[in-house]
């Protein structure tokens, strides 16, 4: 079959590979109807992610159809599903508790060896493992909508729904796919003024088209105009959209008002981080920082987009065959794209 296959920074091609095969009862094959390319994948990219060999085949975003499945599966062969982009087993201690991020089992599809080695889905086909708790039925859902289930909506609604009361006002750090979600689950879910903070026009204007009030830092200051609109106290909820080096995070914390909530959502690639200790003691601050857990909030999140509460397809900017992969994640790194679907 053919996959998108990594083989170093800025090196990918898309390749012949062996099919994936049943390794356990509580396994599916999953025949790919449509992938995508996400932010945190930009990190392979670039070299920035400990243990992503060359040979590995990248991607944790898709929606398909089962083609195959263990004795154990109990779905339907033929059955349109969404994958979590996180595997999880449900049976462990972690799962147990409803941490599913942190399962004992489970890892990312095409994240390399400290996330379960597991082959991705930018591919015709992608093997499931515990199928049972990491792929969730669609029914007749358009793919560009129920994809975003299995990561970057349910990622912003985890990062949102459990500190959001009606009427808070929220900054999102980040117009990029993940940040533009925050934003639409902040308004479908009763936020006050909502503040989008990015220093490009384009996420910007997508921003505004979702009813939130834009701040390009580049034109004013984003501190000092959230500042004035909560009369001089801070946003009550700052989500943070960007990961990296921690700039985005740095700025998040500024953000926050007395007592507020900051929900670090980016894939970071920095171990460390300067925490302003005294500022944040003095505010009352709280950071909430963990990798997102998909499978805990998606049945809630595909619910809101059968009843259209949810729409997030408008993120997507280009959709390319899977043999135009490589061009994708030039057009995503040149932030020539704000999301791209791959077409197997």
């Amino acid at each position: 079959m053919k996959a998108l296959v990594y083989h170093g920074p800025f090196q990918v091609a898309v390749e012949e590979v062996p099919e994936p095969k049943l390794e356990a009862e509580t396994d599916a094959i999953v025949q790919v109807e449509l992938a995508a390319i996400c932010g945190s994948d930009l990190h392979i990219y670039h070299g920035k992610i400990a243990g992503v060999l060359p040979g590995t085949v990248l991607g944790h975003e898709f929606v398909g159809r089962i083609v195959e499945k263990g004795a154990l599966v109990p779905f339907s062969l033929g059955e349109r599903v969404v994958g979590s982009f996180q595997v999880a087993c449900g049976d462990c201690p972690a799962c147990r508790k409803g941490q599913y991020f942190a399962c004992l089992k489970g890892g990312v599809y095409g994240f390399g060896l400290a996330l379960g080695n597991l082959q991705g889905a930018q591919a015709q086909r992608v093997r499931v493992p515990f199928a049972r708790h990491s792929l969730f039925p669609i029914g007749n859902l358009p793919a560009e909508e129920a994809i975003l289930a299995g990561d970057i909506l349910t990622t912003a609604y985890g990062g949102v729904r459990p500190f959001l009361a009606p009427g808070m006002s929220v900054a999102v750090v980040g117009s990029g796919p993940v940040g533009l979600m925050a934003q639409m689950v902040a308004h479908a879910l009763g936020a006050g003024r909502v503040y989008a903070i990015d220093p490009e026009d384009a996420r910007l204007e997508k921003a505004a088209a979702l009813g939130s009030l834009p701040l390009n830092p580049k034109a004013e200051d984003p501190l000092a105009r959230v500042r004035k609109e909560t009369q001089g106290l801070g946003a009550d909820l700052v989500v943070e959209a960007v990961g990296g080096d921690g700039e985005a995070l740095k700025l998040a914390l500024r953000l926050a008002g007395p007592g507020g909530i900051v929900s670090s959502l980016g894939v970071p690639t920095e171990e460390k981080l300067e925490y302003p200790w005294l500022s944040a003691f003095s505010r009352g601050l709280t950071l909430k920082s963990a990798l997102a857990n998909i499978p805990r909030w998606i049945e809630e999140v595909l619910a809101l987009q059968r009843a259209g509460r949810l729409r997030g397809s408008f993120v997507f900017s280009h959709r390319l065959s899977l043999e135009e992969a490589p061009e994708g994640y030039r057009l995503f790194h040149e932030r020539q794209a704000t999301k791209v679907a791959l077409v197997p």
